[in-house]
């Protein structure tokens, strides 16, 4: 519904949920890892107006209340919704803004479609001017980001606005931004131009405080490689041993080569890795310009990481070119074989506006442009060594053998990692949530 502008502005920000096999809203009742991006929007929102976070995956998004402006961001198969949720708002009558990563990679008429202006880019300096303008009733239909955000002064997240009745215990706070890798099928990467940015520990350190105001201790670094900087880390995990916090990132895996910085991490409260191993074929590596990662020091590694108390998560991808129809038996024997605590795997997705999109695209390999199966649980191109079929048949088989509670009892029954009894059962209850994901047709991880 919506209504007469006053001098206290109604937005809505909502984060759109991923989608299910049918191309469903994937609803849940609780929220255990929640983004950053809305409570930071919110935080550069401009103190004259009133200002709520919305959650689809566990909120109802409330279309019939008066808004003056509501924004949405999304990743992968969410841009979707986001499209979708944009839609029914503007037959309302509200203006809508889209944004975030999945927005700002796809051609803006794609988005344009469904909502009245797009930004471009990181929104932290543009979303002042773009409620400005929407309020002076003189919007642009395309907010381009001419610089990457300086991260060094950021404001205060609204960690107050997130509904703690829908959320887990883990909070978000971030400390660097992008990864200098060339990964070709990365849309980090690619929305970040390869650069990688840290914060002042200062600041990490005031916002993990805010963080920990809500009423926990477990704080979830959403970095997309936490450990690039090795002097940065080891100012920043010294920083962070006073707090006596519970924490866990992503990460690249040359940190198992560093005993000193595993053992600071898990001094400052680190208690589980996210690794993104991608393949155990050195062929599919090179491929995709990652051959930095060397499979035959893979087990090596998650053991070094293990022996300082630090659980190992992984990523995984399968539908590489180098991948034939060897590479579940391959993937399914390296998770269960190490015992990783939890596994991802994902079909290989060629994201709009990366490098391995625009490959495929020359090669005339894409399959299907029907974002909404862009979920990582379909084969959307055609493989070099499989057919599309296979890949996708060969996926879920192989998903649903390291789900089964034999596989689940295999991976997690002898954790050497330093867990706590919380930590052990957030690990119990991932395994859980995947597996019935998994009996829903849902790609496990995507929410």
């Amino acid at each position: 519904m919506a209504r007469t502008p006053t001098s206290r502005p109604r937005i809505l920000l909502i984060g759109p949920t991923a989608l299910d096999r049918a191309g469903s809203p994937i609803k849940q009742r609780k929220l255990y890892l929640p983004g950053l991006t809305l409570p930071m929007l919110a935080a550069v929102t401009p103190p004259h107006a009133d200002v709520r976070l919305c959650f689809e995956s566990v909120h109802d998004i409330p279309y019939d209340e008066p808004w003056d402006l509501v924004g949405l961001t999304g990743m992968g198969s969410g841009i979707v919704g986001a499209w979708r949720i944009a839609d029914a708002f503007r037959a309302r009558g509200v203006p809508v803004v889209i944004g975030g990563i999945a927005a700002s990679l796809a051609p803006p008429e794609w988005t344009l479609r469904h909502a009245d202006a797009i930004v471009v880019g990181e929104a932290e300096e543009l979303w002042p001017q773009v409620i400005a303008d929407f309020a002076a009733g003189r919007p642009e239909t395309i907010y381009r980001a001419e610089r990457l955000t300086p991260i060094d002064s950021l404001p205060e997240p609204r960690y107050d606005l997130l509904d703690r009745s829908r959320l887990g215990w883990w909070r978000p706070v971030q400390a660097t931004r992008g990864c200098p890798y060339t990964c070709t099928y990365c849309s980090v990467t690619a929305f970040h131009a390869g650069s990688y940015r840290t914060r002042p520990v200062d600041q990490v350190i005031r916002d993990v405080r805010l963080a920990k105001r809500t009423g926990t201790r477990h704080i979830a670094f959403i970095d997309d490689n936490i450990a690039v900087d090795w002097n940065y880390c080891a100012a920043l995990w010294e920083a962070l041993i006073p707090e006596k916090i519970v924490w866990m990132s992503q990460c690249s895996l040359q940190i198992a080569e560093r005993p000193e910085m595993l053992a600071l991490a898990h001094r400052s409260g680190c208690r589980m890795l996210s690794f993104g191993i991608e393949s155990t074929s050195e062929e599919s590596l090179r491929m995709v310009e990652k051959q930095w990662n060397r499979p035959w020091r893979y087990a090596d590694a998650v053991r070094a990481v293990r022996s300082h108390g630090i659980d190992v998560s992984t990523e995984m991808i399968v539908g590489f070119d180098g991948d034939d129809a060897t590479v579940f038996e391959r993937t399914l024997r390296f998770i269960l074989d190490n015992e990783i605590s939890v596994p991802r795997v994902h079909i290989l997705t060629p994201i709009p506006g990366t490098p391995l999109y625009e490959s495929l695209e020359r090669e005339d390999r894409i399959l299907l442009r029907d974002f909404s199966r862009y979920t990582g649980g379909r084969a959307v191109f055609r493989p070099r060594r499989l057919t599309p079929e296979e890949l996708e048949a060969g996926f879920w088989n192989m998903y649903a053998r390291l789900f089964t509670w034999r596989g689940i009892w295999k991976r997690i029954r002898h954790n050497h990692a330093s867990l706590g009894p919380r930590m052990r059962a957030f690990v119990a209850g991932v395994n859980l949530h995947y597996r019935s994901h998994l009996d829903h047709g849902i790609t496990p991880g995507i929410v």
